[in-house]
């Protein structure tokens, strides 16, 4: 911060201690009119954030105090009336002389820092520069590009022109993204003569404006000399047409004690080199067309509108004399704000701030490894609006719309919320594709004016088959009953269910088993769940406690969830059992095909004997209706030797 200094020029007593316009601080109140340096924070958070903040302000070809200057703008940056503070993306000057050019850029590159400023085109005549000076318009490069071939020069009268830029907003490509902004200084003082000439100068700005495309964002910004509402130059601006211009204000009076909130000139009694005669004109626009009132694309932002430093109690009397209470309950920030404006210029800027359209930004994996083809929607785009505001309300909505390329199907439109929040839109992978496999996502902004309004977002991965769940391994089935008999009280009963993924190669799924419901009845699952099944059976084994049962027939109708291995895509599949065990009478266990109450090699040949198509067969344990290696295995596990 710069320490604040005394005028050892007119009173080498006078002393001040440090103090800054972006915050309370204790100073010792300079008379008015006196110069007083003010500390300017180096980097002001706020800066960065990247909305549309417009600042008009006539700078009296710099006859004003240079660093008082420097502190408007740095109080530009922080003015956090609105409710947050953010640095001008545009500021229009008038009064701008071809020798003061280079100064006022300077003074702004040391008043704000933390952005980069770029001139726009600059045109000065001879008579503009012999006498009200020329329009000049800065705007952040962080924000926006000038298109060149949109600048023009409009004479507007008495030598004065008004000058037509415009202005791109980075990395939009339509129309919505387009500001045009015209700077003007219409004729002074107040004959009926001068008033005709600023009306056929406000002409002049709206045929140009008119011949704009419809629904162009149009800001007419400048220091209009309009003395009253009922001027026909005011009205010229109102009138009909593409280009019809809109006051924040109202159209109402600016006249008089009760509009002191609006006025803009001067804030200054004394003249000398500027303009005297206290705060009791509003001679500052900045006006807007139609599509600037609305919420999409760039808007203006209700009640942002303001005269910098103006706290509506200064009427006819210099702006800092008293106390000055523009920021409330920060009388000292006030008071700074008030002398710097006093001793910078015979006007005061006018401020607004308006919505920025978004920034699209989307994130896409762009591996998806094993994906399983017409599996589940569980590929996710995530979308979000990446625009830094310093409040929420200063971005526009931000609508897109998301689709596949048929390798990818799903998607579907939202709305884009700022980071670090993000939208979400499903896909998944077409079904039947095996192997390696590209896709692409398209993500296409339907706002208007966002910025990066469009993605290709390529992935790829390797597509495999879902699992196919069966409780054979020759054909799918995914129903069967399975009984058992069991003396009563010969302990816990097991019975082993093979699942198979029926056709498991390379290019399908492993299959989970995850989950088993309908247990009851006395039945419980010992072992299997979470078991992985790919070219080898997985084994369920079920258990029935005999001790203490009654005799008779017990049955439980289990459902089995399982699930493809944990990928994208992975599809939940279902298999059903009914498990039927009697209790009392019949074998011993299972697989005791003989009756002896033994599993043993008289058994193992009954077995044998049985082997290939055998319907319900006792020898088929699994009841696939073949007797196989399964039905092998499931005796081998019964042996009691």
């Amino acid at each position: 911060m710069r320490d604040v200094i005394s005028d050892s020029k007119s009173n080498p007593a006078t002393t001040f201690s440090r103090g800054s316009i972006f915050g309370q601080g204790t100073v010792i109140r300079r008379p008015a009119g006196r110069r007083l340096v003010l500390l300017v924070a180096a980097l002001l958070t706020a800066s960065a954030h990247a909305q549309v903040r417009v600042m008009n302000w006539n700078v009296a070809k710099l006859n004003g105090d240079p660093v008082a200057v420097e502190d408007v703008f740095a109080a530009a940056v922080a003015d956090d009336q609105p409710g947050f503070a953010v640095a001008p993306a545009i500021i229009v000057l008038q009064e701008v002389t071809a020798s003061s050019m280079l100064a006022i850029e300077n003074i702004i590159q040391a008043g704000i820092p933390s952005v980069e400023y770029a001139t726009a085109i600059f045109t000065v005549g001879s008579s503009e520069n012999g006498s009200g000076g020329a329009q000049m318009l800065l705007y952040r490069t962080d924000l926006f590009v000038e298109v060149a071939r949109g600048h023009r020069d409009i004479p507007t009268g008495a030598g004065r022109n008004t000058d037509r830029w415009q202005l791109r907003l980075n990395g939009s490509n339509d129309d919505a993204g387009v500001i045009w902004v015209y700077g003007g200084h219409l004729k002074a003082s107040n004959s009926s003569a001068d008033a005709e000439t600023r009306r056929q100068g406000a002409e002049a700005i709206r045929a140009d404006a008119d011949s704009l495309p419809n629904g162009s964002n149009i800001i007419y910004a400048g220091d209009f000399n309009l003395y009253s509402n009922n001027e026909p130059a005011y009205a010229e601006f109102l009138s009909s047409g593409s280009g019809r211009a809109n006051d924040p204000y109202g159209t109402g009076s600016w006249g008089g004690s009760g509009n002191a909130i609006k006025h803009t000139q001067s804030p200054r009694l004394g003249g000398g080199s500027l303009v005297g005669g206290g705060m009791d004109d509003r001679f500052d626009f900045q006006l807007f067309t139609d599509s600037m009132l609305e919420t999409d694309s760039f808007s203006f932002m209700a009640g942002t509108c303001r005269s910098l430093g103006n706290d509506g109690n200064h009427y006819d009397i210099a702006i800092n004399t008293g106390t000055n209470s523009y920021y409330p309950g920060q009388i000292s920030r006030s008071n700074l704000l008030a002398d710097a404006l006093f001793d910078a210029s015979d006007h005061i800027p006018v401020m607004t701030d308006f919505r920025i359209p978004g920034i699209l930004s989307c994130v896409l994996a762009d591996s998806l490894g094993r994906v399983v083809s017409g599996g589940s929607e569980s590929v996710t785009l995530l979308v979000a609006n990446g625009r830094v505001v310093a409040t929420p309300d200063a971005s526009s909505p931000l609508e897109y719309v998301a689709t596949g390329d048929g390798v990818l199907i799903g998607g579907g439109s939202g709305l884009a919320p700022l980071l670090p929040s993000f939208d979400s839109q499903i896909f998944s992978l077409v079904e039947g594709m095996t192997g390696e496999f590209t896709a692409v996502v398209e993500v296409e902004a339907t706002s208007g004016g966002v910025s990066q309004p469009s993605y290709e977002l390529q992935t790829s991965g390797f597509a495999v088959r879902p699992a196919v769940p069966s409780w054979s391994d020759a054909s799918i089935v995914v129903d069967q009953v399975v009984q058992a008999e069991t003396p009563a009280d010969s302990g816990v009963l097991f019975i082993d269910v093979p699942v198979h993924n029926l056709g498991w190669d390379a290019m399908q799924s492993s299959l989970d088993l995850d989950a088993a419901s309908g247990l009851r009845n006395g039945f419980f699952l010992w072992e299997g769940l979470g078991s992985v099944v790919a070219g080898r059976p997985g084994i369920l084994r079920f258990g029935f406690n005999t001790d203490g049962a009654d005799e008779g027939e017990y049955v439980a109708d289990i459902t089995i969830q399982a699930t493809d291995e944990d990928i994208p895509g992975e599809t939940t599949h279902y298999l059903m059992v009914r498990l039927e065990t009697t209790v009392g009478g019949g074998r011993a266990v299972p697989g005791d095909f003989n009756g002896d109450g033994l599993v043993n090699g008289a058994d193992l040949g009954l077995l044998l004997g049985a082997w290939g198509q055998c319907a319900k067969c006792p020898e088929d344990l699994d009841g696939s209706g073949v007797v196989n290696g399964a039905d092998l295995g499931l005796l081998l596990g019964y042996w009691t030797g």
